[in-house]
């Protein structure tokens, strides 16, 4: 499957933040290719969007097959249209959860949740500005789940705004200031926090630990405006281990 054989996905579907120039996509599938996705692996996308990855990943996953579940039916609906027909090894679902910015309308916890997936069902995950539009809570049990369909020893790439101890206040994120909200957490709009959440490293890594993960790198966003030569995406890439 070739890019040309799909259409670009539709960011007036479902609302998924900046595109910083048309390039989410290719940075999150360079970030993936570095943190070790190969061609033949059985991988899982948490929060599939209206598809910026999978567009990217459709001429790459030849060998192998991908899952992708969004909490926006309207963005299932365009992926299950548009891109299952073309591409036979994909396959997009729903998860019918509350969010405050993306699915206001159901009534579904994000905290008890079960994802509709065996155990051990992936060999790679990822998850991209996913954690940034959720609580530490319901953070803490997608990361249970994590670690209960990603089979033991293998890999995934999760992304957050992370407060370092590099880091200087006033801190900024996307242009807007960060306020704190409770001991960890900080957002871009009080009123509604899951517009944009950051959380201290410390509580993140403890996080990830309770839930059975192991972290191996931390790829720094480039929101901190610190140079790297990796190649990155805006938020910081968590890399876990099962």
């Amino acid at each position: 499957m070739r890019h040309v054989d799909l259409p670009r996905p539709d960011p007036s579907v479902h609302g998924v933040g900046r595109e910083y120039r048309g390039l989410a996509g290719k940075l999150q599938f360079r970030v993936l290719q570095r943190c070790g996705l190969e061609p033949d692996l059985h991988m899982l996308e948490i929060g599939c969007g209206i598809g910026r990855l999978v567009f990217e990943l459709a001429p790459f996953l030849d060998r192998g097959s991908y899952v992708g579940f969004d909490i926006s039916p309207e963005a299932i609906a365009w992926l299950n249209e548009h891109y299952a027909p073309r591409l036979p090894n994909f396959r997009f679902d729903v998860l019918d959860i509350y969010n405050a910015r993306y699915n206001r309308d159901n009534t579904g916890s994000a905290q008890t949740v079960r994802w509709p997936y065996e155990d051990d069902a992936f060999e790679f995950a990822c998850a991209f500005s996913v954690f940034t539009h959720m609580r530490l809570p319901e953070v803490a049990h997608y990361l249970t789940e994590l670690r209960r369909v990603l089979r033991p020893g293998r890999r995934a790439v999760v992304t957050f705004a992370l407060i370092t101890d590099r880091d200087r206040p006033p801190y900024v994120h996307a242009g807007k200031p960060l306020v704190q909200i409770d001991d960890v957490s900080y957002t871009r709009r009080v009123e509604r926090p899951e517009r944009g959440i950051a959380y201290r490293e410390a509580a993140v890594r403890a996080t990830v630990e309770q839930a059975g993960l192991t972290i191996v790198e931390v790829i720094d966003g480039s929101w901190h405006g610190w140079n790297s030569s990796k190649p990155r995406v805006v938020n910081d890439a968590v890399v876990v281990t099962s």
